[in-house]
């Protein structure tokens, strides 16, 4: 057995547990399913930074600058409310998949049911009283019956996520008695049916949920959502922020992926949140035209990392058009150059393939390393922008760093440069692939 085998052998089982695992599936799952919307987000952010808000357009058309307000609309309505989005997407998947597996039935519940119920207990540990302040001064007043942007938006992500799959599940352990179930009669509509078998449990659910928070602020004078920053999003955050972070997250993504296993996926349930709170700080602060705050999110791995899919496909399949001889890697190059101009790199991981492919693994797993080594440094020392924009996936590479970077040209060259490097990079391995040509016999 080679060590290759050795290796799938040991990590396939705990990665493809893990990218199973229900809890993490519904995390993950739920941060796709908002794509959309924060997509959407940041074309207006594109357009208000590239557009609306240039001195030349202000001086032709003034009415641009009242303009810049819808932007700040789309924003309220999408990731202004992204942690309760999130939290309920998470209440409602995770039911569904306990409802996919037989361990309760759609006509007993629906999942709606924990959706809401997750958003509730989110909103119940959220504090009683914020500070905000006054509109046209500097003021600070404490305000009641008001929840901030801080935490409807990404402060209060992880409040969210616990109070999903918390609520979910106690909804589940106190439905399994059924004498907490209020039988209707044959004839009621199935809509009114479900709603009075959750009555009792998800009125126990909230009990527990008001319970805790009201004696926890009583005892420790804080809120929950203080705890829950201080031992989990600030710390996780951080280690994301880090330069070890990063490089732990990407070489992970790409040693998975070179076991045939979609590492993105399989590490977004835990990076998502942190990751996605860090863009969402740097979109706030571009947009207030202050000093942006995060290096490492989503984006800014992507824009480094992701040429042509995982791994830097498209620099791969030239070094094949360049120095290779074998025929059936050419064709392969063929098949697969237009997709991964557009980020899609299933056709050569699997086609050529990538995976398994032990003349490829030291450049599939280092040379996003090497980007962002590379990367890094020169984004800490300012010498090329940070991300501030969520771009398609599907944007071919270095006009992806444009728009992520909203136009800042040093980070798109650097973007091309390393797209350059990495061709060398990939070039030595391609021509040590030589060596498996196959040689027909002769007839």
């Amino acid at each position: 057995m080679s060590i290759s085998d050795k290796i799938s052998k040991m990590v396939l089982p705990l990665a493809t547990k893990i990218g199973n695992q229900r809890h993490l599936v519904a995390i993950r799952d739920a941060f796709v399913d908002i794509t959309p919307i924060i997509m959407v987000n940041s074309l207006f952010i594109l357009l208000n930074s590239l557009v609306l808000n240039q001195p030349a357009v202000l001086k032709v058309f003034p009415y641009a600058a009242n303009l810049t307000q819808m932007g700040t609309m789309v924003n309220n309505g999408t990731m202004g409310f992204m942690t309760i989005f999130v939290t309920f997407i998470i209440g409602y998947r995770l039911l569904n998949s306990y409802i996919a597996d037989g361990r309760i039935s759609n006509n007993d519940i629906s999942p709606i049911h924990a959706g809401i119920l997750s958003v509730a207990t989110a909103l119940i540990m959220f504090p009683l009283n914020n500070q905000a302040v006054v509109s046209g001064s500097m003021k600070n007043v404490t305000v009641t019956g008001v929840y901030t942007q801080a935490l409807t938006s990404s402060g209060g992500m992880f409040v969210g996520l616990i109070a999903a799959i918390l609520s979910t599940e106690l909804l589940l352990f106190f439905y399994k008695s059924k004498k907490l179930r209020i039988k209707m009669p044959d004839g009621v509509p199935p809509a009114v049916a479900q709603s009075f078998n959750s009555l009792i449990p998800e009125s126990l659910v909230v009990i527990v949920f008001a319970v805790f928070s009201f004696a926890y602020v009583q005892i420790f004078h804080q809120g929950v959502t203080d705890l829950v920053q201080t031992i989990i999003s600030k710390p996780l955050q951080a280690a994301m922020e880090s330069w070890i972070g990063c490089f732990v997250i990407q070489f992970v993504t790409q040693f998975l992926w070179f076991f045939g296993l979609h590492g993105q996926n399989i590490v977004a349930s835990v990076t998502s949140p942190p990751m996605l709170a860090a863009i969402q700080q740097n979109m706030a602060a571009f947009a207030a035209h202050k000093a942006v705050p995060n290096i490492v999110t989503n984006p800014w791995l992507g824009m480094y990392t992701l040429f042509g899919g995982t791994g830097a496909i498209l620099p791969f399949l030239i070094a094949i058009f360049i120095v290779s001889k074998r025929k059936d890697y050419r064709d392969v190059a063929k098949l697969g150059l237009l997709p991964s101009f557009f980020n899609v790199s299933e056709p050569i991981m699997f086609g050529l393939p990538v995976v398994m492919n032990p003349y490829f693994v030291i450049p599939f797993i280092f040379v996003p390393l090497i980007n962002l080594a590379i990367a890094y440094p020169l984004t800490m020392m300012g010498l090329v922008a940070k991300s501030v924009v969520i771009p398609a996936w599907t944007i071919p590479p270095i006009l992806t760093t444009w728009v992520t970077t909203a136009g800042d040209i040093p980070a798109t060259i650097l973007s091309l440069l390393l797209f350059i490097l990495d061709i060398f990079l990939y070039m030595p391995f391609v021509i040590a692939s030589n060596k498996g040509i196959k040689v027909k016999p002769e007839k």
